[in-house]
């Protein structure tokens, strides 16, 4: 799957909303850490699973309320938000393949499992609620 190139706060709260696992890279085009990491984050979204898990990235100085809500310190800095959970989202810091990987892998597994249980269930979220 193509990384989404988020280009505003609203496109990325929409985004948020629709899809249960985000991966976002957040950088800067003058950034040469971030430059060096992002072909990884790419061959990354290739994990990536339809209306469940995707891959997104934006520019810190092109969609600052979106650095400054998410409290952007350095870059780059990949945060993997789960069910619209943007306070206790997991973060990777810095150019590091092998941390960036881990959490790929780790949040790809969740992500089956919330899109075999779609499946399973007629594509609705299961529930024990007697209606």
């Amino acid at each position: 799957m193509p990384v989404i190139t988020i280009t505003s706060k609203s496109q990325f709260d929409s985004l948020i909303k629709s899809t249960p696992f985000v991966a976002l890279q957040a950088s800067a085009s003058w950034c040469g850490p971030c430059k060096a990491i992002s072909p990884h984050f790419v061959k990354h979204s290739e994990k990536g699973i339809d209306e469940t898990f995707v891959f997104a990235k934006f520019d810190t100085d092109d969609v600052p309320d979106l650095a400054s809500e998410l409290e952007v310190r350095s870059l780059p800095t990949f945060y993997f938000i789960e069910n619209e959970n943007k306070a206790d989202a997991t973060k990777v810091t810095g150019a590091n393949p092998g941390a960036l990987k881990k959490t790929v892998e780790e949040v790809e597994e969740k992500a089956k499992k919330v899109a075999e249980n779609a499946k399973t269930n007629g594509g609705s979220l299961p529930t024990d609620e007697d209606f």
